[in-house]
């Protein structure tokens, strides 16, 4: 029998052997279109665009040759190794669904090819370009070279606007010259003469032309000036229609917020609220509440702005799912517009169930049920109620290490229902800033949301212990522009009760001061923000960045509270208390920032560095353990398990490998490279390489004064030895709505392990069972 590594190699060597056979079923006389390469030569060209033209140029030749990676053609292996003249069967579903046929150099035609070169070149203002194509044919295999000869483009001298009379769509087109695209001494340009159409129409169209398009504008090229200099004339066509030709204003506005396709236009049952027509009535969204998403106005001058603000304003209101606005010139006045907004409300309630399989990072797996209630328009303001219930029934079948239950400890009930968790939650979004203070409408395209939320759950470990959670938050949520997103959670309370822990249990706690710490009844009040840029928005960038920055306080206000109303200051064996609680005051800084470089389509590179610290004070001597930060697992370093990892050198004893002990730290440094390429289908491929660690602040002693966490603690000089190393390789399944994923993650270094054994590479079996194993990660989505 094959073990796993063998069987790798196998696989290896196949795919490596695909490179023998890719014209097996290439027919005799015919031969395989193998690749191709554009140069462009202009010694002359002093804009020095010619590495832009090859890749414009390279984009244009059609078919392309067959996919490879790294020099291989996988799916054309594919083909040709499950080739059948079947119409029918496994073998023809593969060769068709997952392989591709061989692309012919007869079906490259070189002149058709060659010929749109040179308009493209002409484009770029390359007036006398010449482009011509070889063609190299070894054995089966073809390839073409075009080489494209230009010279100086020839540039603007002068742009000119020919207006001829006083409409006032002349003057408008006036006013809008500062700002045109097009600049004297510039390459002409066909690309920039129609984005500068597409320009002036917007322009326009925010000065009420409502029915102006860009097709109404044409150019006139004068190039007999000489010395490559050309003259750009633009002009409103003479078709143009005289409605086109002048602005609108708008006169009634009506409002439909309960219609659907088929209603009547009736408007019947109208109740006109601050100037707009609200049809039929407010039983649906309540008319004050809605109007703060319409920035059209009753005798304002028609606006593509207002319109675009009022349609993304609207469409974000979970009560709606589909919104309209159409105009009509008014029957009255021929140069005002009516308005006609049609809301189509969304299924206003919904109930939701699913099963779910749960698995943790401590080894705890079983089976869970979900329940979830939505109301979409909970108090006719377009409101989102939403109301989840939840309960997990977990059994211990193994987790990061082959620890033993710890000494004493007896597993009393059901040995195999070791643990359950049942909880309930409750939040509602408002569209709209919910302050004591009266603040102005914000004009921004996205809504601003005001966030409310509770939650309760109850966690039983059976012969442990059980815990009760409890949480309230109030907070805003705003995104300004497209690229940002702000979130300020001013108000955040946390209260975690530990109640009827075993003897055993307690026993425990009372040899691991730390570990007590992190589980004692503690309050968490007090605020969280966080900022968030991306410009992953824009999908056809070639860069795009995120950066999300956490802010997180506690115990602050109410510490200064308790200062100036004269309470003794806080130790550690008498803290500070709210309800005879102890509540934490703590800082925490957290950044997460990402770098997506994109190579065409598919491929990517994604980098990805977390830096983040945590720092008791004041009314606490430690993070508590909801906070602390840990790595390892799906999402962090694949190739250790989830929260195993740190801190620093540490090793943990395997007593405690066992349950909920998990390694936490108050310093996070966590850094990722991922290689992401398509393979075929909606199969995609990854390889990566995982490193970080967690750290503490300061030393961690038990009763008798010895260390609790031997090298956890951080050192600024000696921290890049103490990272744990992985890497690995992954498949993904991508259908655009649903992404499964599976990383195997493979140690490199492991900190926890002597000087000069942490390498353990070297000692790589390829199986997933022993000391330092592969690590199968099966997760949902991309991790970052």
């Amino acid at each position: 029998m094959l073990r796993p590594k063998g069987i790798y190699i196998l696989l290896l060597l196949l795919v490596l052997s695909s490179g023998c056979s890719v014209t097996k079923v290439v027919p005799e006389g015919k031969a395989l279109f193998w690749g191709y390469d554009v140069k462009v030569k202009g010694e002359n060209d002093s804009s020095k665009r010619a590495s832009d033209m090859e890749a414009e140029l390279s984009a244009t030749v059609r078919p392309q040759p067959n996919a490879s990676i790294l020099g291989l053609r996988p799916k054309l292996a594919i083909y040709n190794a499950f080739y059948t003249e079947k119409e029918k069967g496994l073998k023809h579903w593969i060769m068709t669904k997952l392989g591709e046929p061989p692309v012919l150099f007869s079906e490259v035609d070189t002149a058709s090819i060659s010929q749109i070169m040179s308009n493209r070149l002409h484009n770029r203002g390359y007036f006398n370009n010449t482009v011509g194509s070889t063609a190299t044919i070894k054995g089966k295999k073809a390839t073409i070279d075009w080489t494209a000869n230009i010279g100086e483009p020839y540039r603007i001298r002068k742009i000119e606007y020919t207006l001829h009379d006083s409409l006032p769509v002349h003057r408008d087109l006036e006013q809008t010259r500062a700002e045109s695209l097009l600049k004297t001494g510039d390459p002409y340009d066909l690309e920039t003469l129609s984005a500068e159409r597409v320009r002036v129409d917007g322009k326009l169209k925010n000065e009420g032309y409502y029915f102006f398009s860009p097709d109404l504008l044409i150019y006139s090229a004068d190039t007999t000036v000489g010395d490559r200099k050309v003259d750009v004339l633009l002009r409103v066509k003479n078709i143009a229609s005289a409605k086109a030709l002048q602005p609108y204003t708008l006169d009634d506005i009506f409002i439909f917020a309960n219609y659907s396709v088929g209603d009547s236009l009736a408007t019947r049952d109208t109740i006109d609220f601050q100037g707009y027509h609200y049809i039929p009535n407010e039983n649906y969204v309540r008319a004050k509440h809605l109007l703060r998403g319409v920035f059209l106005e009753q005798d304002s001058l028609y606006t593509r702005e207002e319109h675009l603000l009022t349609t993304k304003r609207l469409a974000a209101y979970s009560a709606y799912k589909f919104v309209n606005i159409e105009y009509k010139v008014d029957t009255v006045e021929d140069n005002s517009l009516d308005a006609f907004i049609y809301l189509t409300p969304a299924l206003k309630k919904t109930l939701r169930a699913e099963a779910q399989m749960v698995s943790k990072s401590n080894g705890f797996t079983g089976p869970g049920i979900n329940v979830s209630f939505q109301n979409k328009n909970a108090f006719k303001g377009s409101e989102l109620l939403n109301v989840e219930f939840s309960g997990t029934f977990e059994s211990y079948v193994g987790g990061r290490g082959s620890g033993e239950v710890p000494e004493g400890v007896e597993q009393e009930g059901n040995a195999n229902l070791t643990s359950y968790e049942l909880s309930a939650k409750a939040s509602l979004s408002i569209p709209r800033i919910m302050s004591p203070f009266k603040l102005r409408n914000l004009r921004t395209e996205f809504a601003p949301q005001t966030r409310i939320g509770a939650g309760f759950s109850f966690l039983n470990r059976v012969g442990f212990f059980q815990m009760n959670s409890y949480s309230a938050t109030y907070g805003y949520n705003w995104r300004p522009t497209q690229t940002v997103t702000l979130d300020a959670t001013p108000i955040n309370l946390q209260y975690v009760q530990l109640s009827n822990t075993t003897e055993a249990f307690d026993r425990y706690l009372v040899q691991n001061p730390y570990l007590q710490r992190s589980f004692e009844n503690q309050f968490i009040i007090g605020s969280i923000y966080q900022l968030t840029y991306s410009t992953q928005v824009y999908e056809d960038r070639t860069n795009q960045f995120f950066d999300k920055v956490i802010l997180d306080l506690s115990g602050n206000l109410l510490n200064g509270i308790q200062s100036v109303t004269g309470f003794p200051p806080p130790t550690d064996e008498e803290p500070r208390t709210i309800i005879g609680n102890r509540f934490s005051q703590y800082v925490l800084l957290d950044n997460d920032f990402r770098h997506y470089l994109n190579f065409g389509k598919e491929s990517q590179l994604v980098t990805r560095l977390v830096a983040g610290a945590g720092y008791a004070y004041g009314n606490s001597v430690s993070l508590p353990y909801v906070k602390q930060f840990s790595v390892g697992g799906p999402n962090s370093i694949r190739a250790f398990r989830a929260r195993s990892v740190g801190p620093g050198t540490y090793a943990p004893p395997e007593e405690t490998t066992f349950s909920y002990f998990d390694q936490t730290g108050d310093i996070r440094l966590l850094g990722n490279i991922e290689y992401r390429f398509p393979i075929f289908g909606f199969f995609k491929g990854a390889v990566f390489v995982d490193a970080g660690n967690i750290w503490s602040f300061k030393e961690e002693f038990d009763d008798n004064g010895e260390i609790l966490r031997e090298g956890g603690v951080f050192d600024s000089k000696n921290f890049l030895n103490d990272l744990a190393v992985g890497t690995g390789f992954g498949l993904r399944v991508d259908v655009e709505f649903f992404v499964l994923r599976l990383d195997i993650g493979i140690p490199v270094q492991v900190p926890s392990l002597p000087e000069g054994e942490r390498n353990v590479l070297r000692d790589f079996k390829g199986s997933f069972s022993g000391e330092n194993s592969m690590v199968l990660n099966i997760a949902i989505g991309y991790p970052f």
